[in-house]
Order: structure tokens, then C-alpha cells, then sequence
């Protein structure tokens, strides 16, 4: 049995060793910045900016990314935004069936415009309570035995069955009791994949 999550720990100090973190934080600001701003926050332009920035730096071989730009991911956002809102008050612990259709709906758009691991980078830094991101090391490694059936993403349903498998994962593991109370857990789970399986620490 693959013990990935085992010895679970905070990958925080280790994260912020990845040479394109400061861009990650940076899209972070700019959300934060468009969230506190006057009217529609999904339709501001840093929020925006926040996205083609982390897709730019962490997403940047992928083809679909080479055809981000404003107009496309402005558009995405506006066809999205309704089911974006109802879901700002789920995170990981506490997906229903009620909002399962909304998460795959809103992912299936994203895909379309950005690619599999693309649509979960953006969605997470939308609401990284909610959206785990995921590449395509990460889909192979827990698609082996840790969560069967996501194969390589290319559906909503892969997606939803991913959330639901990393949900599984933070009770089976007790992931909270191992991170700071404040923890955003869906994003710490993000840092310890990348972690673990990419930079391989």
C-alpha cells in the first residue's frame, strides 16, 4: 500500500524552496486585492491577472495556456460565476452531493479553456478551501492504489472523484491534528503532493 500520506508534516518551509513560489503568492495578492475591492470580484481585473500569472509561471508548458488572455478567462469567469459563488462556503471536509454537479460544471468549463491541470490550478486559487490542484505526476501517483479512477483528469467526474478521495485521505490521516489550526488543509494537502512527488523531498 502506497504510505504517501503516512508521515504526513507541514511541507510550508519546503513549498516556499520551489524557485516560483513568490508567483504563487503573488496571484494570491492580487485575488485578495480584487476581493477587497468595490463591486464584482470575479470580474476584476486582478483577479484576472491572478490567474493568467499563476498559469504563466505553473502551468506554462501546457498548450492551452499559451492561449490564455483576458477576454477568454474574463468570459469563463462570467459563465461560471453563479455556481463559483454558491460554492465559496463548502471547503474539502465538507463536500455534498448537493454541489457535486456545480463542481463538475464548473470544472468542465475551466478545462475546456485551460486544460485539466490548468482548470484546478486557477479554481484553487479562487477558492483554495475547495480546489486541490493536481499535474500529471501527482494524478499517476494516486491514481495507483490512493485514489483509483482518476486516471489522467480529463473529466469532471475524474476531478469530483479526486476531491472526494483527498477528503477520504485528510480523515483517514488525520491531516488537521498534524497542521496549524489557521491551515488552509485543501492547500497544505497541494503543498505536500508537489512536495513529495515532484520535488521528490
Amino acid at each position: 500500500m502506497d504510505k504517501l500520506y503516512e508521515d504526513f508534516f507541514d511541507p510550508t518551509e519546503l513549498f516556499k524552496t520551489e524557485p516560483r513560489y513568490f508567483c504563487y503568492e503573488l496571484a494570491t495578492e492580487l485575488i485578495e486585492r480584487a476581493q477587497t475591492a468595490t463591486g464584482n470580484w470575479y470580474q476584476n481585473e486582478n483577479t484576472i491577472k491572478g490567474i493568467l500569472l499563476l498559469l504563466f509561471t505553473w502551468n506554462f508548458a501546457a498548450r492551452e495556456t499559451k492561449k490564455l488572455n483576458f477576454d477568454n478567462v474574463r468570459q469563463v469567469l462570467q459563465e461560471c460565476e453563479q455556481e463559483l459563488r454558491e460554492l465559496e462556503c463548502y471547503d474539502i471536509e465538507n463536500i455534498i452531493s448537493s454541489i457535486e454537479e456545480k463542481i463538475k460544471n464548473v470544472f468542465g468549463k475551466f478545462k475546456n479553456l485551460m486544460g485539466q491541470t490548468g482548470a484546478s490550478k486557477a479554481l484553487s486559487l479562487l477558492n483554495p478551501r475547495l480546489f486541490v490542484m493536481w499535474d500529471t505526476k501527482i494524478r499517476k501517483r494516486l491514481n495507483k492504489e490512493l485514489i483509483k479512477g482518476i486516471d489522467n483528469g480529463k473529466t469532471p467526474e475524474s476531478y469530483l472523484r479526486f476531491l472526494y478521495g483527498i477528503k477520504d485521505i485528510i480523515e483517514k490521516y488525520r491531516i488537521k491534528d498534524k497542521l496549524p489550526q489557521s491551515a488552509i488543509v485543501a492547500k497544505k494537502i497541494d503543498e505536500y503532493n508537489y512536495v513529495k512527488i515532484i520535488m521528490n523531498r
